[in-house]
């Protein structure tokens, strides 16, 4: 967000007006009650559903300094030259669709899969290679019912990309696929509800450096049988889009600019930015992995059920394709991207409050509702978001879901507001002076692993959580 951008008269509070959205509600509550209750699994989990599994059960595992510095540099390219491609489609996709979540790139009149890679491969042998993108691909193509998919591959340079290629492939039957995509969902919530890991096939990335192994949290010898072929069949065609790659190349390899980076990780740092000091200067312990790895008869936790707030993401998501998608920031946005509900910030919520939001009390009740919604409205240049509350303690679905549409007269408060409370956090983690930032409210302070050094326990702050 500009530095200068000009200051604005009115507070924050004062340009907020808030409306119950009943007919988005009775909409997403119609959702609600097509719901399985089944655990989400992600494309990429049906990709590698060994490692899918001990992501499950297992606590996180490090990763080493060298290989997190490459995942962050790849995140932050991908994300950066992502925003640079919004006008080929619709960014970042989501489709759910039988309890399974595709996140797309892109999607235009088809989908597309963008990767890096240090090195391109010849077409032909892409299948060979590069499996995982081409079942990946594939995945995408079934969820959206398309038998045509774009594969765009980047080599990282210098500063930005100093080459790519574009593929387009052709699937026979995107029924297969989904066919296959139900099987291999159904072998993991198996090995999840059993706690045996002994039916998934080999992990596509054993010989390739699998974090789960490298802590020696898997029994995995590289013995087990591999990945059906059942998607790669269906691979009929691969077709090279040398017009689209010279049209694309040029914009792509500008150099990142300082200013496509992210000096905030998560808007939520700047609402509790107490808790972001710590959370910097003192990570959380990672916990031990279990004592024994999972093979044969040996059990670990399963993952939980669905909860609330998985309930409300999936009924946003088990809309149209495209209908929920990251939106393009304006500036120095975080690292958190903003993801639009029909081209609006949206934020899910769960609450423990005993009674539903009344519009006009939810600024003084539940101020970081408004004030995040606001930060990512201000970010993307809308002057509307949607708010979706699910409450924990209500009895019955019809009570259980709120949505609420915030109208922002002026987007000025909110940008000044962040500019605020950035430069804070970045002041207190240079000068390592935490007294300096806001306390918490009360209700984190009891879950709070920090509690005992970061002095939010005196804090009156009773807002609703």
């Amino acid at each position: 967000m500009s530095e200068r951008e000009a200051p604005s008269p009115r507070t924050w509070e004062a340009v907020v007006s808030v409306r119950e959205d009943v007919s988005l509600e009775d909409e997403l509550l119609g959702r609600f009650a097509q719901q399985s209750g089944d655990r989400a699994i992600g494309v990429t989990d049906l990709v590698s559903l060994r490692r899918a599994f001990y992501r499950g059960v297992a606590p996180p595992v490090p990763i080493p300094p060298e290989r997190q510095a490459r995942l962050e540099e790849g995140r932050a390219l991908h994300r950066a030259l992502g925003a640079r491609l919004s006008g080929e489609g619709t960014l970042e996709a989501r489709v759910r669709r039988d309890g399974l979540v595709g996140r797309i790139d892109l999607l235009s009149d088809l989908p597309v899969e963008v990767k890096t890679a240090s090195t391109l491969v010849e077409p032909s042998r892409l299948a060979t290679e590069r499996p995982e993108h081409v079942e990946q691909l594939a995945m995408y193509c079934a969820l959206v019912d398309r038998p045509i998919g774009r594969l765009l591959t980047l080599v990282p340079g210098a500063d930005g990309v100093s080459d790519a290629q574009v593929l387009d492939l052709a699937f026979r039957s995107t029924d297969r696929v989904s066919s296959e995509m139900r099987r291999r969902a159904s072998l993991l919530r198996t090995a999840w509800a059993e706690g045996r890991v002994d039916e998934l096939p080999r992990c596509p990335w054993y010989f390739r450096g699998c974090e789960f192994r490298d802590a020696k949290v898997c029994a995995c010898t590289g013995e087990e049988p591999p990945v059906p072929t059942t998607v790669l069949d269906e691979l009929t065609g691969t077709s090279v889009r040398t017009e689209i790659r010279d049209r694309i190349l040029p914009i792509l390899s500008e150099p990142v600019r300082p200013e496509e980076s992210a000096p905030v990780g998560r808007y939520r740092d700047l609402l509790y930015p107490r808790r972001a000091y710590f959370e910097r200067v003192a990570p959380e312990p990672v916990a031990a992995p279990p004592s024994s790895p999972a093979q044969g008869g040996t059990t670990l936790p399963s993952p939980k059920t669905p909860d609330l707030y998985a309930r409300c993401t999936e009924a946003l998501e088990s809309g149209p394709a495209g209908e929920v998608a990251r939106l393009v920031g304006r500036g120095n946005e975080p690292e958190e991207e903003v993801v639009g509900f029909r081209g609006r910030p949206y934020l899910v919520r769960t609450s423990r409050a005993w009674s539903r939001f009344r519009p006009n009390e939810l600024v003084a009740r539940a101020p970081q509702y408004a004030l995040e919604l606001g930060m990512r409205c201000a970010m993307t240049g809308t002057d509307t978001g949607t708010l979706v509350v699910g409450f924990e303690r209500a009895g019955s679905d019809r009570e259980r879901l709120q949505v609420l549409e915030l109208r922002f007269g002026s987007l000025t408060p909110f940008s000044r507001w962040y500019r605020e409370r950035a430069n804070a956090l970045a002041r207190a983690l240079r000068e390592r002076t935490p007294d300096l930032l806001p306390a918490c409210p009360q209700w984190m302070v009891a879950d709070c692993p920090y509690r005992s050094d970061c002095g939010c326990g005196a804090s009156g702050d009773r807002v609703t959580r």
